[in-house]
């Protein structure tokens, strides 16, 4: 018995070899055996009579392998590639320059956070080294009247001023004032957080309003706190 004669081949055909282009599609064309279907990368291409014509999609950006495939019933299939390299656009290229001039810009703001917190710990440390060794090689008087003021402030509040006048005074502790101003220097204090203190301990036995607790805080006849500080601590206990 006689074999059956071969199935004949498609022919396909592509306009076109590899090429290069910037757009994320491709057009490609072609001429192919009369009737047969036509995919490029698996997506139906148009056929009219012998010629074809199918897009390849969503290209990336440098070799884009593209495989047209042809059938046709009786016939053996028939399959040829292409690659097609994709450059970036102007505009991908301008919008990736403006993506690494803000990546570079947070990043440098970033390094120079990171240095500034560097630099101002460094300083802290510092300042509490110099303080240390201060309060080592100072007079008896003075690390007296250290002490002195730490004591107070742990039973009231005191703003800078009323607490060099709490030290110095002769109804105080009558330290010398300089002894007085160099303690209250050497202390580690958030005269913020006296202010607020000491708001909340007038407010615990009289009422104020808003100006007058700020002139309670600040004034001469007061607590003498710094007008800033008073008027923090009227904020912070919501009177104002």
């Amino acid at each position: 018995m006689a074999k059956p004669p071969p199935e004949p081949s498609v022919q396909l055909h592509l306009n076109q070899g590899s090429f290069s282009q910037t757009g994320s599609q491709a057009t490609l064309t072609g001429t192919v055996t009369p009737s047969a279907a036509v995919t490029v990368d698996e997506h139906p291409a148009a056929v009219h009579g012998t010629d074809w014509h199918g897009t390849a999609q969503h290209l990336h950006v440098g070799e884009n392998t593209i495989v047209v495939s042809a059938s046709l019933t009786g016939h053996q299939s028939a399959e040829d590639s292409i690659t097609v390299t994709r450059h970036h656009t102007q505009a991908e290229l301008e919008a990736i320059a403006q993506a690494n001039k803000e990546r570079e810009a947070r990043e440098r703001a970033k390094r120079e956070q990171a240095e500034r917190v560097e630099r101002e710990h460094k300083e802290v440390e510092e300042r509490t080294e110099r303080k240390h060794q201060e309060v080592e090689n100072a007079t008896l008087s003075q690390q007296n009247a250290l002490k002195s003021a730490e004591q107070y402030l742990e039973t009231s509040a005191f703003s800078e001023a009323g607490l060099i006048e709490q030290l110095s005074s002769e109804a105080g502790s009558k330290y010398p004032h300089a002894d007085a101003v160099w303690a209250v220097e050497h202390l580690e204090v958030n005269w913020n957080e006296q202010a607020v203190k000491a708001a909340r301990q007038y407010l615990s036995t009289s009422s104020f309003s808003c100006q007058g607790l700020i002139e309670q805080l600040s004034s001469e006849a007061g607590s003498k706190f710094t007008v800033a500080q008073a008027e923090y601590a009227a904020n912070k206990v919501g009177l104002c």
